[in-house]
């Protein structure tokens, strides 16, 4: 029979399930999932340092690592001077409290605002349990003043806790905090002692040692022979080039972003690099490469070229392992960040390239000048390039050229003194008078005022007092000389006590000669610059090594020209780009052309020129060919 609203009622079963359930999530074994949290950390380091932290929260101002022997087992033991656990309640209740609140953090109710505040980083309370990957047995010994000291002690793979008092020859009227790890894993130990320790630890905790004013230490009881057995651990310290960047990066409602990159180069013998990621000062990942989740492995962060780290404090980690970052509010904030920093780095990075390029073509260009610094001696039938030449400089550094002109003609001391290696320089600049003595010495002067001279070569250089009228006073007066710089040694002349002997030393370098003039209580000083140099100009000829000009004209088959007293390079050109970044075929390339120019030049024969370049192409693509040789391929004995 059917209803009065035409709907047949249906009538639940019996003993049915209902379709919708709710309820909470229940553990089957709490000690198994407690197990697998210990198990989750794998690397011994990271539990000593998780140890570590623990001290710093507690406001420790020193710290001590040490790896010992006690009864003949291997032990960690980690003491500080800290606030202690939990120091608002007994020792007993307060390590009970610790056992049974696993998983539990006083410090979880921390913003991250607060926690950059404080440089505080647990928030799981389960950093304990690392001990797992340490080894057997840990003890944490507590002790306050006023209170006796107790222990509790974890066992590894076991579900029970011990919580006793404290006995031994220990301070117990002080307040202070010791892990003891014992029964130390075979595995664990070399990551452990001081040296590999210590290095861990300036890297993990960089930021929270910076941050704070504690004296960590690290020692090694266990160790032999030369192994280092005490280390003061500070943090590490970053190498290269600092990049202009803000040090910090608004984040808005979210604490601030802290940034440091420095610029490593490529030196295939340096350490391992790259950007690291903290959050409130502890290390979460080793390098971009672990945010690939993120889709933050990428360029410029993964540069090999950089190193540094970025800071953010709202970043949350893996729990167990404490590496990696959780994909969140905080996780997201960091990625926009990231993504508004990129085009600084990047730019960066590009005027590195730029200034290592321009270094490199400098570096290149004295190479050429050093190799062909005598031809002009040895081959006089060949003319060399111009170059350009600035009033009063002679040849210098690469811009103006090593030049075959004369660079010290005319160049005197000041006041106009002329120059001579035969003659001794002017007499005085003033009209002195010959009816009146010369006053109290008053003026040093050297001639010549710029000194330059060829690498194993000699200079005479001549010192001249004066009194306050500029007066020549040639009497009596003492003179010490004295040179710095890598530039060579100065020789005193017995004969006359205002000249010397300069003698230049191998190597090309600056410095400067100083004279110390003496009359009665009366003295004065002079200087000139000292400038050693692989080849002095000779004279009358503005001719020699020019700086080449790059020109980028790929289009052009040109190799090399000289226009309008300029020499000219082609850095378009296929064999150019070819070698642009290896050096050694790149000063051989500019060698070969800075001779075809030479040849050219000599001979003022249009005719050589197509030659010259087929010659210039064959010889450079021989080169290129000889270089891509295998290292390890020897040509083999005839027999």
């Amino acid at each position: 029979m059917r209803s009065g609203t035409g709907r047949r009622s249906k009538a639940k079963p019996r003993g049915s399930t209902p379709l919708l359930q709710r309820g909470r999530l229940k553990v089957h074994d709490p000690f198994e999932l407690i197990r697998w949290l210990a198990l989750s950390q794998a690397d011994s380091r990271k539990a000593m340092a998780e140890l570590v932290q623990n001290s710093l929260d507690a406001g420790a101002t020193r710290v001590e690592v040490t790896r010992v022997r006690l009864k003949g087992t291997p032990c960690l033991r980690i003491w500080d001077d800290g606030e202690g656990v939990i120091p608002e309640l007994d020792r007993p209740e307060a390590l009970k409290y610790i056992a049974t609140h696993i998983g539990h953090s006083r410090k979880r109710s921390l913003t991250p605002q607060e926690r950059l505040e404080l440089m505080t980083q647990g928030q799981y309370g389960i950093g304990l349990l690392g001990f797992w990957s340490l080894g057997e047995t840990l003890e944490l010994r507590s002790c306050l003043p006023g209170q006796k000291a107790y222990r509790l002690i974890f066992t590894r793979d076991r579900p029970d806790y011990v919580v006793e008092p404290l006995r031994g020859r220990l301070p117990f009227d002080e307040r202070w905090t010791e892990v003891v790890v014992a029964g130390l894993h075979r595995e664990a130990l070399p990551a452990l002692g001081a040296r590999r320790a210590s290095e861990y630890l300036a890297s993990e905790l960089r930021g929270q040692l910076l941050a704070r004013e504690v004296d960590l230490v690290v020692r090694d009881r266990i160790s032999r022979g030369r192994s280092l057995k005490l280390v003061h651990v500070r943090p590490k310290r970053f190498l290269g080039e600092r990049l202009q960047l803000p040090e910090r990066w608004d984040m808005g409602d979210q604490p601030p972003l802290q940034i440091e990159l420095y610029l490593v180069g490529q030196d295939p013998v340096a350490e391992a690099r790259g950007v690291a990621v903290y959050a409130a000062g502890t290390r979460v990942c080793e390098s971009f490469e672990d945010l690939a989740p993120m889709n933050l492995d990428r360029a410029p962060w993964t540069d090999p070229r950089l190193t540094g780290l970025v800071d953010f404090p709202a970043l949350a980690v893996a729990p167990g392992s404490r590496r990696g970052v959780l994909l969140d509010s905080g996780s997201a904030a960091f990625a926009r960040a990231i993504q508004e920093i990129e085009p600084e780095v990047t730019a960066a990075l590009a005027e590195f390239d730029r200034r290592r390029a321009e270094e490199l073509d400098q570096a290149l260009v004295k190479d050429l000048q050093r190799a062909f610094k005598d031809f002009y001696r040895q081959r006089p039938r060949y003319t060399l390039l111009p170059v350009e030449r600035s009033a009063g400089v002679g040849p210098g550094p690469v811009g103006t050229g090593l030049t075959g002109s004369a660079a010290d003609a005319g160049e005197g001391a000041a006041g106009g003194e002329a120059d001579s290696d035969a003659l001794a320089p002017s007499e005085p600049l003033a009209d002195a008078s010959d009816l009146f003595p010369p006053g109290p010495l008053a003026e040093l002067r050297i001639s010549p005022g710029s000194i330059r001279v060829e690498c194993g070569g000699e200079r005479q250089v001549w010192a001249r007092a004066y009194d306050a009228s500029r007066h020549k006073i040639t009497e009596d007066v003492s003179f010490q000389w004295q040179l710095s710089g890598p530039v060579g040694r100065v020789e005193s002349d017995e004969q006359e006590a205002g000249r010397c002997r300069l003698v230049a030393g191998d190597r090309p370098g600056e410095g400067e000669l100083e004279v110390v003039a003496a009359l009665g209580d009366h003295s004065a000083r002079g200087t000139a610059a000292v400038e050693v140099m692989e080849q002095l100009p000779a004279a009358g000829s503005s001719e020699g090594i020019p700086e080449p000009e790059l020109v980028d004209q790929p289009s052009a088959s040109w190799r090399s020209r000289i226009v309008e007293e300029r020499w000219q390079v082609n850095s378009g050109h296929p064999e150019y780009r070819e070698i642009a970044d290896r050096p050694s075929l790149k000063l051989r390339y500019l060698a070969l052309l800075f001779a075809k120019e030479i040849v050219l030049r000599s001979s003022q024969d249009p005719r050589f020129e197509g030659p010259l370049e087929q010659l210039v192409e064959v010889a450079a693509y021989a080169d290129r060919k000889l270089s891509e040789r295998r290292p390890g391929r020897r040509r083999k004995k005839a027999g």
